[in-house]
């Protein structure tokens, strides 16, 4: 049998080919297919990548973790028989994908839709489960859980664990591939990991990095059986002060037209950190500051700014003004000190119409984070 499985980001997208994948494998025809991956975001627009940001407020990854431990997630020891893994739904904690070489550890979760991209990695649902014969699909964010995958050599290990079995791969080579490419499936177990290229983009972009690894022990060790409990979700990690009526003019990105550029992390973050959902989490939160400090400016609110900049001054030019133009990519930059973010700049240049000023600016904010909270320290705006 061959054919091509184009996977898209919604479950009933692929459920069919899927189906007709497993129960081939199970007739045990060692067939060589192609998935046709629409590598993930492969489709989307700005706005629909974007929107996946918000969404990592539902779950926290050491939530996850703690979960993955409840269910059975084990370390690398024996695994007593007979032992059957449940077949994850979509949304649903599969296992732990960890990679000593990058320090990553981050929660599987079964789908690649943005609620589970924004909380874990995700498991191409037409692919193989890591372990079994064919390729395994693993798809991650970049800047989140795979923001280092391109720091991976040949001969780097990667381990899968589920309830009933360990799996260890060894990394054989990495490539840049157009969106949409296809990846072949293997005839033996084998291991891709997707995610955005290049790694620091908040952008939509066009190119994906795929990591290959061929497994060199392990494999499931157990059958699959019925659904098990779904996961619950974990409260957000990071809020703006904004008043109710501020909020609803749109502050999230996918309400306001903004290109976006990188995010880049100084200081000492932490490595757990830096591979988990918390640097887009607080790129969001930090976003919608910015967006509730341009809204309170040109609405000449100084109640809806002092809910969001307590102690700043309102920047002149964008008082009763609008932003007329987006003259550069926004850049965001998150510094951290003894591994917690506590400040974050926001970079861009922009054109702006009415008020008092009206002109070109180079645009720098600076917000400080604490205790979870984001608020605006300074706004420049200089003249370019």
């Amino acid at each position: 049998m061959r054919g091509t499985w184009l996977v898209g980001r919604r479950r009933g997208a692929a459920g069919a080919p899927g189906a007709r994948t497993w129960r081939s494998r199970q007739a045990g025809r060692a067939a060589v297919t192609v998935l046709g991956v629409l590598l993930v975001w492969g489709s989307l627009g700005f706005t629909g990548y974007a929107a996946g940001w918000t969404l990592h407020k539902d779950h926290a990854q050491n939530v996850l973790l703690r979960q993955a431990s409840a269910h059975g997630v084990r370390s690398a020891t024996a695994t007593p028989q007979p032992c059957v893994q449940a077949q994850p739904a979509t949304g649903q904690l599969a296992g732990v994908v960890s990679i000593p070489t990058i320090g990553l550890r981050a929660p599987v979760e079964q789908g690649t839709g943005d609620t589970q991209l924004a909380v874990a990695v995700g498991h191409v649902p037409a692919s193989v489960w890591p372990g079994e014969a064919g390729t395994s699909v693993l798809l991650g964010h970049d800047v989140s859980y795979f923001v280092h995958l391109d720091a991976l050599h040949p001969g780097d290990l990667v381990q899968y664990q589920d309830r009933c079995s360990t799996v260890e791969y060894r990394v054989t080579g990495s490539h840049v591939v157009p969106a949409g490419s296809p990846i072949d499936n293997s005839s033996g177990p084998t291991l891709v990991l997707d995610t955005c290229w290049p790694t620091n983009a908040l952008f939509y972009t066009s190119q994906r990095l795929l990591v290959d690894a061929v497994e060199v022990s392990g494999g499931q060790g157990g059958r699959r059986g019925p659904t098990g409990p779904t996961p619950t979700a974990a409260p957000p990690t990071y809020s703006v002060p904004a008043p109710p009526a501020l909020v609803a003019q749109g502050l999230t990105l996918q309400q306001n037209e903004e290109p976006m550029g990188t995010l880049t992390l100084t200081g000492s973050p932490s490595m757990s950190w830096e591979e988990s959902p918390g640097p887009l989490a607080l790129t969001a939160s930090a976003l919608e500051a910015f967006f509730g400090g341009v809204h309170a400016t040109g609405s000449d609110r100084a109640d809806w700014w002092s809910a969001v900049a307590p102690g700043v001054a309102m920047p002149g030019p964008l008082v009763g003004a609008t932003v007329s133009g987006h003259d550069a990519p926004l850049d965001v930059s998150i510094d951290s000190v003894n591994g917690v973010p506590d400040a974050v700049t926001l970079t861009t240049d922009v054109t702006v119409s009415g008020g008092a000023a009206p002109g070109p600016y180079h645009e720098v904010v600076t917000e400080d984070v604490s205790s979870g909270v984001v608020t605006v320290h300074t706004w420049q705006m200089t003249w370019r």
